[in-house]
């Protein structure tokens, strides 16, 4: 869809006051972040939401476009929230994975929403708008990479380390150690859950000293993660 289509099919949307806006986003977003694509009901969502089904669609001309519609508005706050770390990220592989682990799961904690439904929508695409889905995803993972990438200190692996395979690997062990506590983090009080981030980051650590030992040149006796 192009900018001109999405301003036209949202339009009715965005001429109402912005904290009306919110206060309707936030019953779609906490629908849809509860529930798959296909189960969300848009009349649990107006009967929350306080306004007719009729003027739902008038806002965002269907269900689909509802959902597309979340998927930009969560995509951009996520994104803005790491796109302004770009001048603070460490130049070391493992540091800058655990500043930016920490800070996803900070995020989750201060935004469970919209976190917990991007997640379930990156995880259980719905077939019906797959298509549209995938330049969403294609763009998401260009800034990603681009923000993992950028100033990385490469001269501490070893010969023969391919850094976008190593970059892979170890992104995959903190999601891994991310997913065992994700539910448990969502579950909690804010302050609670931000006692879990430090274990959770500790625990990395831990890993990520015995990675260093295939991939860097130097052993974690000399070259630690911070």
């Amino acid at each position: 869809m192009s900018n001109s289509e999405q301003h036209s099919v949202y339009e009715n949307f965005s001429r109402i006051p912005a904290d009306e806006q919110q206060r309707i986003l936030r019953v779609c977003l906490e629908e849809f972040s509860l529930h798959r694509y296909e189960s969300a009901s848009t009349n649990a969502i107006v009967r929350r939401a306080q306004i007719p089904k009729g003027t739902l669609f008038y806002y965002f001309g269907s269900k689909k476009d509802l959902y597309l519609y979340l998927i930009d508005y969560a995509v951009r706050s996520y994104t803005a929230e790491f796109a302004a770390l770009g001048d603070e990220l460490p130049s070391d592989l493992f540091e800058r994975l655990l500043y930016i682990g920490e800070h996803r799961m900070r995020y989750a904690v201060r935004q469970p929403m919209i976190y917990r439904f991007f997640y379930n929508a990156l995880i259980y695409t719905p077939d019906e708008i797959r298509p549209e889905m995938e330049s969403r995803y294609a763009e998401y993972a260009t800034t990603s990479a681009k923000l993992m990438q950028a100033g990385l200190d490469q001269s501490k692996f070893k010969a023969g380390v391919i850094v976008e395979q190593a970059l892979e690997l170890t992104y995959l062990v903190l999601e891994g150690i991310y997913n065992r506590y994700a539910a448990e983090l969502q579950r909690m009080e804010p302050e609670e859950a931000l006692k879990l981030v430090d274990q959770i980051m500790e625990e990395c650590r831990q890993y990520f000293g015995m990675l260093m030992h295939g991939l860097y040149k130097t052993s974690p006796a000399k070259d630690t993660v911070a």
